[in-house]
């Protein structure tokens, strides 16, 4: 009865020796600095040679000397512990041990002295994750020079060229950066209201011929409808006729103002008391009119009029005469002066009188003119439809050619072919949709740190697209029912792609700093417990564990862990850590 007990428990105990064996063979084939990281070493790791010590470290032999070289790192920042014994395993003075070990990383050489510390030999830095370089490891006892190299490789892809530009991956050159501190706000893209316009007809009238639909997209001065008034027809006739009569005023004033001006001339050679017939002679080609004929015959008299006088005069100083007929002759001559004198001043006035009475004739003609120009020009017609308008045909009076004023896209039509429309109908509505609206929510408990032009950045999540701009306006009034301030921004949109009515979310730069290096948010990613980026480094990629700080969305701080001038993936990082994964070049700590 006990014989059977005992058979199956020696079977047992056999297969536990036979495992505990296989065990031990697999730990002394791993490359690793601590026995719990044999669950994920990689494929490279299981097939080194290098054996392990008793404290789970790369054991080296030669000549009589064992170096067990570790990197120590549980509960401390990694470091190098060497153990150093004889053949027998006895341990040997560490002040006769003179050790350094050399990393061979991608970037640098990092040279680690030892110094004694206890049972142990205690490297003089921290060994920087990853844990990826070649070592070379330097040691001198009892005067002879002891020499070992290996490579330890995780986290770390050789990728060519070609590879590199099929994946589409970016690098780019470590530096500074601008992070901004953000408020998160959503919104809503509406029309820019100020480049939307309601078009009316402005008269009365029926749509003869529709030219434009919903949707369509029109350029200024595209005809839309073609409407056909009587009162269109009435404001023409009215602008010929105040046109005709505008004309004939000038030409009335123009022939006023020479018959002034050449009966000032006839004034100024009477003044001279010229003879008649050279007064007839340099009047004869002037255009006088009616001044000409009461003038000369009071001038022909007044001459007559002094010569019998002079004459009586000679006479009557000689005792020919008398003295009745001398007088006479003097009241004769001076009354035709007086005449004269009083003929000339009217003739003046009168003349003056005419051309201000022609030139306000022709004002009030050309304000007419005017008036019935502007009426045309509200109904809609242009300047050189206006101007030609004497060529047209009488059929042409009453079409109305509905134009629009704005280009962009027809959102609204409200008129069919055969409608009659009113003056103020709105028959289309237009959008120049070059330019929109984000219209912003703002809690009012946020307004402290709002202020007009502050930069903002407005996503569509649904599109993937993004477009910056300005904070151009700010309500004065916070809405009783959500507790919000609307805030505007003006966002381009030459392509069309930002719609009305589309949900956004924005954010609303409060401040901006520079920090002196920083990478995108896309460019980390997750090894580990590590955020790392990509180095580049020849065709060879490797993680390199960050120490971040700051992060606005976009860009993160870096503290630790990459220098300024690296080149790094900046886009389609997952790439790379699929390729290092694929390649099982992680070790896990």
């Amino acid at each position: 009865m006990k014989r059977k007990f005992l058979l199956p428990l020696i079977l047992i105990l056999a297969m536990g020796v036979f495992v505990g064996r296989i065990i031990l063979n697999m730990d002394t084939a791993t490359v690793g600095h601590d026995p719990r990281e044999n669950e994920s070493a990689s494929e490279s790791e299981h097939a080194s040679p290098i054996a392990r010590g008793p404290h789970g470290g790369w054991l080296f032999s030669e000549n009589g000397l064992q170096v067990e070289v570790k990197i120590f790192e549980t509960g401390i920042p990694p470091q190098f512990r060497v153990y150093v014994t004889d053949a027998a395993g006895k341990m040997v003075p560490l002040n006769e041990v003179d050790m350094t070990i050399s990393l061979n990383r991608l970037d640098r050489v990092d040279e680690i002295h030892f110094k004694p510390v206890g049972k142990y030999l205690l490297g003089d830095m921290t060994v920087v994750e990853p844990h990826s370089f070649d070592v070379k490891i330097h040691a001198r006892w009892k005067e002879q020079i002891y020499k070992w190299e290996f490579s330890q490789i995780e986290a770390r892809a050789e990728l060519p060229e070609e590879a590199i530009k099929n994946a589409d991956i970016t690098i780019q050159t470590a530096g500074s950066a601008k992070l901004k501190n953000l408020l998160n706000l959503s919104g809503e893209i509406g029309l820019n209201e100020e480049k939307v316009v309601h078009i009316v007809p402005r008269l009365d009238g029926v749509v003869k011929k529709v030219f434009k639909d919903l949707g369509d997209r029109v350029t200024v001065g595209d005809v839309l409808a073609i409407i056909e008034s009587r009162e269109l027809a009435d404001a023409k006739i009215n602008y010929l006729a105040a046109t005709k009569q505008a004309n004939l005023a000038k030409l009335d004033l123009e022939r006023q103002t020479l018959i002034l001006k050449n009966t000032n001339q006839m004034l100024d050679l009477l003044q001279k008391k010229l003879d008649l017939e050279e007064v007839y002679r340099e009047l004869k080609d002037l255009q006088i009119g009616r001044s000409r004929e009461l003038l000369i015959p009071a001038y022909a008299k007044l001459s007559l009029a002094k010569s019998v006088y002079l004459r009586e005069k000679k006479l009557f100083e000689k005792g020919i005469s008398s003295e009745s007929e001398y007088l006479l002759a003097v009241e004769n001559y001076k009354s035709g002066e007086a005449k004269y004198i009083a003929l000339r001043e009217k003739i003046a006035y009168d003349g003056q009188w005419a051309v201000r009475q022609k030139k306000r004739t022709d004002e009030m003609e050309t304000l007419k003119l005017q008036m019935a120009r502007q009426k045309l020009f509200v109904l809609g017609l242009t300047n050189q439809e206006v101007g030609t308008l004497s060529n047209q045909k009488e059929h042409s009076f009453i079409q109305y050619e509905l134009r629009s004023p704005l280009g962009g896209v027809i959102i609204q039509k409200h008129l069919t072919t055969g409608e009659a429309v009113k003056n103020d109908d709105d028959v289309f509505l237009l959008a120049d949709f070059s330019e929109v609206w984000a219209n912003i929510a703002i809690p009012a408990k946020d307004l402290k740190y709002v202020k007009l032009g502050q930069n903002v950045v407005v996503k569509d999540e649904n599109l993937g697209i993004e477009a910056k701009g300005n904070l151009t306006y700010l309500d004065s009034i916070i809405d009783e029912k959500n507790r919000t301030v609307t805030g505007r921004v003006v966002i381009p949109n030459p392509k069309g792609h930002w719609r009305p009515g589309t949900f956004v979310t924005l954010k609303l730069v409060l401040e901006e700093r520079t920090v002196p290096l920083a990478v995108p948010t896309k460019a980390i990613q997750t090894i580990r417990d590590w955020s790392v980026v990509f180095v580049k480094y020849g065709n060879f990629f490797e993680a390199r564990p960050l120490e971040l700080g700051e992060n606005d969305g976009n860009w993160v701080e870096v503290l630790q862990g990459l220098s300024v001038g690296e080149h790094y993936v900046a886009q389609n990082s997952f790439v790379v850590k699929a390729e290092i994964e694929k390649s099982s070049a992680v070790h896990e700590h």
